[in-house]
C-alpha cells in the first residue's frame, strides 16, 4: 500500500501511515475508488474508521479550512484503475522455487528434503480458497474442517501432517521469512519426520487481506498401516 500527500489533503493507506496536511486547498477531487464520505474531526479518526471497515484500503482526509479541525474523510476500496490505494497482485507462486528454498532451509538445519505432493497442494488450495472467499485467517475451515480432514479428503492418509497459513504477504519470499520468524510456524517447517509438501496462494483483492497462503507438510502412512 502507498501513501500520498497533497496540499490541504491527507491521503493515507489503510495501514495508517499518517502525515499532516500543511496548507489550504480550494480544489479537491476524491481518488478513484472512493465509496463513502464521512465528516470527522481529525485524520486519526478517519484512519480508525478505515481500519474498522473491511472494505477500506485507504483514505483521503480533506480539510477545507486548515484553521479548523473539521475534515471530510473519504474511504477508498482500492479497486478502481488509477487509485493510489489499488491492491497490487502478489508475485506468482513458483512451486519449484518454493520447494528448493524450503529444502535448502531444512538442509541448513540438518534435515532431509521434502517433495511436492499433488494431494497436499490440492488440500492447500482448498483452504486458501476458503480463506479468500471469506476474508479470514484461520486453520479451521468455514465448514468446520481441520487440516487433517482436508488432507484425508484428498486421499492422503498420513502418519503426521502440519499446516501453516498466512495472509497479506506479497511473495513466497516474504511469507516464507514470516513463517521462519514465527516459532510455531517454524516448528512445522522443521519437522524431521515429514517427506511431502504442498502450498497454495489465492489473491482476492476485494477482501481484508487480499493474499491468502496455506501450506502443508506431511508423511504418509506405511502400506501395512492401512
Amino acid at each position: 500500500m502507498r501513501s500520498a500527500l497533497n496540499w490541504g489533503i491527507l491521503a493515507i493507506s489503510a495501514v495508517c501511515l499518517c502525515a499532516q496536511a500543511s496548507a489550504q486547498s480550494n480544489w479537491f477531487s476524491p481518488e478513484p475508488g472512493t465509496y463513502k464520505t464521512i465528516s470527522v474531526s481529525s485524520a486519526e479518526e478517519c484512519s480508525a474508521i478505515c481500519n474498522s471497515d473491511n472494505k477500506c484500503r485507504g483514505i483521503q482526509a480533506y480539510q477545507p479550512d486548515v484553521t479548523k479541525p473539521d475534515m471530510q474523510c473519504y474511504l477508498n476500496d482500492g479497486l478502481s484503475p488509477g487509485s493510489t490505494f489499488t491492491i497490487q497482485p502478489p508475485e506468482p507462486l513458483d512451486l519449484d522455487v518454493a520447494l528448493a528454498d524450503f529444502n535448502a532451509y531444512r538442509a541448513r538445519h540438518g534435515l532431509g528434503p521434502v517433495k511436492l505432493e499433488a494431494r497436499l497442494i490440492a488440500a492447500s488450495e482448498v483452504h486458501a480458497q476458503d480463506l479468500a472467499a471469506h476474508g479470514i485467517a484461520a486453520h479451521e475451515g468455514t465448514d468446520g474442517s481441520s487440516h487433517s480432514d482436508r488432507v484425508q479428503r484428498k486421499g492422503y492418509y498420513f502418519s503426521i501432517a502440519a499446516e501453516n497459513v498466512a495472509t497479506g504477504q506479497q511473495s513466497w519470499e516474504k511469507v516464507f521469512k514470516a513463517w521462519q520468524d514465527s516459532p510455531g510456524h517454524n516448528e512445522n517447517l522443521l519437522l524431521p519426520e515429514v517427506t511431502d509438501f504442498g502450498i497454495a496462494l489465492v489473491h482476492e483483492p476485494t477482501t481484508t487481506y487480499a493474499n491468502y497462503w496455506a501450506m502443508l507438510v506431511a508423511a504418509p502412512l506405511s502400506e501395512r498401516s492401512y
